[in-house]
């Protein structure tokens, strides 16, 4: 009969996502991984194989939890709303000393190109993102909220985009502020303007980090 594990394998999986996370792939050994994951080397490759098996995992461990997380506006309240809730709390507060940025973004300026199945993961999690943005975009011009001559799938495009584009540019002082700007650009180009008295009430702001938000 086969020895049960002692650890649990998602609490040691998501330890190993945070590591990745903040160093990237190349930079963390299995010597790190053993040290945050509280487990062996050993039982790392009895469970992941090997470092690329755990890589993968993590970055679908992040897709399901927290891209899942942070587009869930797109899909409630949805729309023109959902929209406007998610760019607004895309960006960390500018006081955060240290941005870590999204690890699909970081995987794909990192890696992108020299793996065929790491480049897969992280398509399969921008996919996603571009799927519930136009799902959402679909709905905004279906309704009315947003006019334009442009399709649904072209449009969530764009904003995929420049999520992606915001992400990068936000991890520094100097890019932070561009970043800004194109999250207002995007705005004020697609969405009719907020009205009445709780516009600037009800616009969101930027949540603490997750210790813990793709994908499939």
């Amino acid at each position: 009969m086969p020895r049960s594990k002692s650890y649990d394998r998602d609490t040691v999986l998501r330890n190993a996502m945070q590591l990745f996370w903040a160093k990237g792939y190349e930079r963390t050994s299995i010597t790190a991984l053993e040290d945050a994951m509280g487990i062996n080397r050993f039982s790392i490759y009895d469970t992941f194989r090997d470092k690329k098996g755990l890589f993968l995992a993590s970055l679908r461990a992040y897709g399901d939890e927290i891209t899942a997380r942070q587009t869930e506006s797109l899909l409630d309240p949805g729309g023109a709303a959902g929209i406007r809730i998610f760019f607004g709390t895309l960006l960390p507060a500018p006081s955060r000393k240290t941005n870590r940025g999204c690890l699909v973004m970081n995987s794909l300026v990192e890696l992108s190109g020299r793996d065929r199945d790491i480049d897969a993961a992280i398509a399969a999690n921008l996919r996603f993102v571009e799927n519930r943005m136009h799902k959402t975009v679909h709905r905004a011009l279906t309704s009315g909220e947003l006019v334009s001559d442009r399709s649904a799938r072209e449009l969530a495009r764009q904003l995929l985009s420049v999520t992606q584009s915001v992400l990068a540019f936000s991890k520094t002082g100097y890019g932070y502020p561009i970043a800004k700007a194109a999250i207002a650009g995007v705005l004020t180009s697609l969405l009719p303007p907020e009205t009445g008295s709780g516009a600037n009430r009800d616009r969101p702001k930027s949540p603490p980090e997750t210790k813990m938000g793709p994908t499939r």
